[in-house]
């Protein structure tokens, strides 16, 4: 992010502290609850944004240098990502040419050449069949029109991308997916970060309540009141709409303390006084925070089902201060874990449980939550939607 963006942001928050006021948007919004139970909606969101837009799958070092790999199921389509000799990025569907087995199972590895585990035909980084097991037996194939299926892969400004349609004709253009948000995105660095630690977390809620999650922090001084709630002030961020994407920012309780301790505000250090929450449309929470950046990926598993796939990437010099002290950086998911699965999902649980009750027909997004507003009326954009009105107050 650019300096003076920081500052614009941070003389933002400095007012919202003095006087109480966070960004408004014009009023109350009302979203149907049906669209988190509908099975019609969910198989327009699984075509739509899960098999024809390109979805936002890691950073460049999820694949550290050539020979690498990365498997991931979470789309719904098994995905073999590489890099290969040349250190060019490659994502392909991870279905054998053979008889559609996983060649590779989910997870990260190195090695020049991967086999299918079922009859051991093997492709190299490229995707190209190598080998067939026992060819003269098998019988004659072109080995040149038998590798593995290509997706379209795009990687740019330290990010990876992919569609996960073996039968798409698109390309990816990084810049026009990140939008706005482009300068940010190339501002992070993000090219210089090491992989540290993923988990995948499973709840009963619609994946767009998963995103709601992250969508406002009213809820931090009640319920995150002994958590995550002291860290933050509280029913306060920024809101910039990005397009599709959207970012906010909050601030932390040290804000003050640190804004009193450097007095030219050229010099405060944003990353120690703020939590940057990205939306990266459709499907991705971005947080950058101190020495870290957690990716979130949601999926779909049923309508009141879904999956979080959660990363988490070091800088330079974080990665650094973990090998010094000898401290795993997977520590980091039992605190995220306590908050996220132990307080958000649960309140998102009973949310969609009110929803399959029909108990309420419609939930309510204050005026406050203005990033709850565009993450769903973005979702009905791309969908070609009726937008979602406000109320105005």
């Amino acid at each position: 992010m650019r300096k003076d963006e920081q500052l614009r942001l941070l003389d933002i928050l400095e007012d919202g502290i003095a006087t109480g006021r966070t960004a408004f948007a014009d009023g109350v919004m009302r979203s149907p609850a049906s669209d988190f139970t509908c099975p019609d909606l969910l198989a327009q969101e699984q075509e739509v944004f899960f098999r024809e837009t390109p979805l936002f799958t890691g950073l460049s070092c999820d694949l550290p240098k050539p020979g690498t790999y990365w498997a991931d199921s979470q789309s719904g389509l098994p995905i073999l990502m590489t890099r290969d000799e040349d250190g060019e990025f490659h994502a392909f569907a991870n279905a054998c040419r053979h008889r559609g087995a996983q060649v590779v199972p989910d997870g990260r590895g190195e090695r020049p050449r991967v086999s299918c585990p079922f009859h051991a035909w093997t492709y190299n980084m490229r995707g190209d069949l190598i080998a067939v097991n026992r060819a003269d037996s098998f019988g004659g194939i072109d080995r040149g029109q038998h590798g593995l299926v290509e997706l379209p892969s795009a990687e740019k400004h330290g990010t990876l991308w992919v569609i996960p349609n073996p039968h798409s004709q698109e390309s990816i253009d990084v810049d026009a997916c990140f939008g706005e948000l482009a300068d940010d995105m190339q501002s992070w660095g993000l090219g210089d970060y090491q992989h540290a630690a993923t988990q995948v977390l499973e709840a009963d809620v619609n994946w767009k309540l998963a995103i709601d999650t992250f969508g406002e922090n009213y809820h931090f001084p009640v319920l995150h009141r002994d958590t995550l709630g002291p860290g933050f002030h509280g029913n306060l961020q920024t809101h910039d709409v990005m397009g599709l994407n959207y970012r906010m920012v909050f601030a932390r309780s040290n804000f003050e303390e640190v804004a009193k301790a450097v007095p030219d505000r050229d010099q405060w250090p944003f990353r120690q006084m703020t939590l940057c929450v990205y939306f990266l449309y459709p499907n991705t929470i971005f947080l950058v925070d101190i020495g870290v950046v957690d990716v979130l990926r949601m999926f779909p598993d049923g309508t009141g089902r879904s999956r979080t796939a959660h990363s988490v990437y070091l800088t330079p010099n974080a990665a650094d201060f973990f090998r010094r002290t000898g401290t795993d950086p997977r520590e980091r998911f039992a605190g995220f874990n306590s908050v996220i699965q132990g307080e958000d999902y649960v309140m998102a649980a009973s949310t969609q449980a009110c929803a399959e009750a029909g108990i309420h027909e419609h939930f309510l997004f204050g005026r406050n939550e203005p990033a709850l507003h565009h993450y769903h009326n973005a979702h009905r954009k791309g969908l070609g939607r009726p937008l979602l009105q406000v109320e105005n107050s």
